[in-house]
């Protein structure tokens, strides 16, 4: 998860505009491993907000889940992103 979203991903709009906040989501891990995004706690920001989603379901790659005979279940994954302008 630390490699999903990295300082190169601030854009210069965004730097200019001097955005910045906590964003958490909530990845919906279908049985193939494949996920959607869906955003829980904004940063107050809606750029940022998509590009959490847009990055973390470009960037995050999961094994699927397994029930108890070793198929393939759905599964979520939550978990957030600090924005920060960087140095």
């Amino acid at each position: 998860p630390g490699r999903w979203v990295v300082d190169n991903d601030y854009r210069p709009s965004w730097l200019r505009q001097g955005l910045s906040g906590n964003a958490s989501f909530t990845l919906a891990i279908d049985a193939a491993g494949g996920n959607g995004c869906t955003i829980t706690r904004s940063t107050g920001h809606s750029a940022l907000d998509a590009a959490t989603c847009a990055l973390v379901t470009k960037r995050a790659r999961f094994d699927a889940a397994r029930d108890g005979t070793g198929k393939p279940v759905a599964g979520n994954f939550s978990g957030s992103i600090t924005w920060n302008i960087p140095d």
